[in-house]
């Protein structure tokens, strides 16, 4: 605050996001997607543990400095611990985030949203490293909402068969419908 004025700093980080590096190279090789991938767990795992859901991981939302990944925009982040009334007053039936990365239960606008929407958007983002698109596309929002409720994703290696088979195997298991299905850390 100065003289009644609020404000707030934010450190300049030099690099570029994710989006523009997909743009720019397509597929990313697998051990880049691997550690790129790590990098972003990490801080979400952090803000899961303190109760914060992100809601709208996509590549736009990761910043590439040097060799590590960042976590950027929170802002329709929602703290899980929420009372009943502000969930009423945040969004109560209405889908945030970007359609194209969002879970099942988040592109369904359901109540009660946790950290597994976070877990399905990182294989989301995970599929789109390796196969450089993401495993639902369409011409409206609708129909890639509509995809991400009732499809099942393509396998990734049918898409990139050198992936490694574990690897897959994981990315798959984030895409889940159900979050119980999903990792749940």
């Amino acid at each position: 605050e100065s003289g009644g004025f609020l404000y707030y700093v934010m450190p300049y980080v030099e690099g570029e996001t994710l989006a523009d590096r997909l743009a720019r190279t397509g597929e990313l090789p697998v051990p880049e997607a691997v550690r790129l991938l790590g990098g972003m767990a990490d801080p979400l795992a952090v803000a899961h543990k303190a109760g914060v859901v992100h809601r709208d991981i996509k590549p736009e939302n990761i910043l590439l400095s040097g060799r590590h990944a960042m976590v950027m925009d929170f802002g329709i982040a929602k703290a899980v611990t929420e009372s009943a009334d502000r969930e009423r007053l945040t969004t109560a039936g209405v889908a945030l985030g970007t359609p194209a990365y969002m879970a099942p239960e988040q592109a369904a606008a359901e109540p009660g949203l946790d950290h597994r929407v976070d877990i399905y958007a990182v294989g989301v983002l995970g599929y789109e490293l390796l196969t450089g698109q993401p495993p639902f596309t369409g011409s409206t929002a609708q129909q890639i909402l509509a995809a991400h409720v009732t499809r099942a994703p393509e396998p990734i290696a049918l898409r990139r068969p050198t992936i490694p088979p574990a690897l897959a195997a994981v990315i798959m298991q984030c895409l889940e419908k159900r979050p119980a299905d999903r990792y749940q850390t």
